[in-house]
């Protein structure tokens, strides 16, 4: 099951989510509105849209992608092989720890907050009562797992 959704969520990264292929070195410049979105596969729940805009998170070396989220959506707690950072593009994000969502608990951060969510931390995200656009850049391999399965290096 464990390789299963690591696969599930690499292949929703595929070469159909491309936007640009590896920099190369060479500059890159995107308008926010030439984005390409595409529906989020699981193990997103339905609803979300990812663009990808630089590098392939299945393989090794840097990536960033945008997901748009809509409102009052929830992703499920989950944990990521590496370091996530997340930048919020628009909209309100609430996001927390653990492996009960509550968003009481939960930090809000509006347009221009960052997070960072340790390789391996679990943690959830909502929005709020408008769409919201996050960025999100790391190092590949990147995939994400429910809290009680492992990782297989």
């Amino acid at each position: 099951m464990k390789k299963f959704l690591l696969i599930i969520l690499l292949f929703s990264f595929s070469k159909s989510y491309s936007q640009t292929a590896t920099n190369s070195g060479n500059p890159l410049r995107l308008h926010a509105d030439s984005l390409k979105w595409v529906d989020a596969k699981p193990p997103m729940p339905p609803g979300a849209k990812i663009a990808l805009m630089e590098g392939n998170p299945k393989e090794a070396g840097h990536f960033t992608f945008r997901v748009k989220l809509p409102a009052h959506y929830t992703i499920p707690p989950h944990r990521h092989p590496v370091d996530e950072r997340t930048t919020i593009i628009s909209g309100t994000m609430y996001v927390g720890l653990g492996t009960v969502v509550d968003t009481s608990k939960a930090t809000r951060l509006a347009a221009g907050g960052f997070y960072l969510n340790p390789a391996g931390g679990v943690h959830y995200a909502c929005t709020g009562s408008e769409e919201t656009i996050v960025q999100i850049s790391s190092n590949g391999p990147w995939g994400s797992l429910p809290p009680e399965e492992k990782f297989e290096h």
